[in-house]
């Protein structure tokens, strides 16, 4: 069972990587046109799906680097439990992560927007700050 999880996470991170370039490319219009109203509607809910799939996927990578090891321990059939996650994430794909994001996820970083947003701008400054830097030839 050890060598199941790690390819069902590799083979997710190629479906996820995949549907996104698929959500991304822009619908072809008729006869060369813009896209229809309709085509570009599919195109953001395909673009929202793809965001729940994207973020419900990084918080559970978060998760097992940090409470995997000791959570193993405590649940029995850890495992295998996680595998059938995987597989119903990687088989459900976006209405699998929309209702974990919206029930779940969201309710529980919602309170801390406030104060994260500010913490990621100046973390990001100061790693555009330091790429500069280290551009500078001395």
């Amino acid at each position: 069972m050890p060598l199941v999880v790690p390819a069902l996470r590799l083979f997710m991170v190629f479906m996820n990587v995949y549907d996104t370039y698929k959500s991304l490319k822009i619908p072809p219009g008729r006869k060369g046109g813009p896209p229809s109203i309709k085509a570009m509607t599919q195109r953001k809910r395909d673009l929202k799906g793809c965001l729940a799939v994207w973020v419900v996927w990084c918080c559970l990578a978060a998760y097992e680097r940090t409470f995997d090891r000791f959570i193993s321990f405590i649940v029995p059939f850890y495992s295998e439990i996680k595998s059938v996650m995987l597989l119903f994430l990687l088989l459900t794909r976006a209405k699998g992560a929309e209702p974990l994001y919206l029930h779940i996820l969201r309710p529980l970083i919602k309170p801390y927007v406030d104060t994260l947003d500010p913490l990621l701008d100046l973390a990001r400054d100061i790693g555009d700050f330091l790429f500069a830097l280290s551009q500078v030839s001395l």
